[in-house]
């Protein structure tokens, strides 16, 4: 009978660690882009959100939103043109709805599963890297995929008459704060 008391204690008192937790999330998304003359990278810290993570059950949920008129590449006329790529007048922001998470490749990966509606479109997107959780809460997201501008129904931008190539390499980093 007290066994019974014991672990009914430990489960409430552990209930909140264990429960699914929300975050705030921030992050940074660095493109690499290969044009006539090489390639060109640029980078955006305008990144969003909130999610929710149960590491016991290994589920996820959430909405991470980047702001598509803040893209650095070092080169005020490329992001001017890269704006003109998103038409950021129209559809100022790219938003990934995370619909899940997956074990990925590797034993320390994982792949996060959801959809990224961009320039209009909405497209089923995977995104593997790795998740770490820290001793303070705070999860760090680091990951990478590759997509082609024309998926999006965007035109791809052209120097010189040279156009950019289709594919793109994106890379991902999140930061989830608990909330």
């Amino acid at each position: 009978m007290r066994w019974r008391r014991w672990t009914l204690a430990l489960i409430v008192l552990l209930s909140p660690v264990l429960a699914a937790k929300g975050y705030d999330v921030g992050g940074r998304i660095v493109y690499e882009a290969k044009g006539p003359i090489g390639a060109f990278k640029g980078e955006n810290t305008a990144v969003s959100g909130a999610l929710t993570w149960d590491p016991e059950q290994q589920t996820a949920s959430g909405r991470v939103c980047v702001d598509l008129t803040a893209w650095d590449s070092g080169e005020p006329l490329r992001d001017k043109h890269t704006r003109t790529m998103f038409e950021t007048d129209v559809d100022p922001e790219a938003c990934f709805e995370l619909e899940g998470v997956r074990p990925g490749a590797a034993a320390d990966e994982i792949v996060l599963v959801g959809r990224l509606s961009m320039h209009g479109v909405t497209l089923p997107l995977e995104i593997p890297g790795k998740l770490v959780q820290k001793a303070n809460g705070r999860l760090y997201f680091a990951g990478y995929f590759e997509t082609r501008i024309t998926d999006w129904g965007m035109k791809r931008p052209s120097m010189m008459g040279f156009k950019v190539r289709d594919r793109v390499k994106v890379w991902v980093y999140g930061e989830g704060v608990p909330q």
